[in-house]
């Protein structure tokens, strides 16, 4: 399998995927774990990155182009973690901490006024 990136240069890799938290796993043997960070930490290089095999598109990806991490994996394959710009894994803690705040903050503002409501019934 080939990755072909934005820029025309190539990666052979093993597998691509997007993961259950949006993020996109690549993983490789065809490269050192500096060079991949070269590579997947250029953000014109991997604007798109198409995915081939045998000559046929497989895959498509765009707009992968923050570089989240490098994880390594038995027999040498490094699994490189991408996701798009205002979707990184801190970025949707970060908003899902602030809605959290926001919904308390609801809720507590709800309470309230059941609390008035019930105390003019009671009157």
């Amino acid at each position: 399998m080939k990755l072909i990136y934005n820029d025309g240069t190539d990666l052979q890799i093993q597998s691509a995927s997007i993961q259950g938290d949006g993020t996109l796993l690549i993983k490789t043997v065809s490269a050192t774990e500096e060079d991949l960070r070269g590579m997947f930490g250029d953000e014109l290089k991997t604007r798109k990155m198409v995915i081939s095999e045998r000559s046929q598109t497989v895959g498509e990806y765009e707009g992968y182009t923050t570089l989240e991490g490098i994880t390594k994996y038995t027999a040498g394959i490094i699994g490189i973690i991408l996701s798009r710009p205002g979707e990184t894994v801190a970025e949707k803690m970060d908003a899902l901490i602030r809605e959290n705040a926001d919904l308390k903050e609801q809720v507590e503002m709800l309470k309230g006024c059941i609390l008035e409501m019930s105390e003019q019934v009671y009157q």
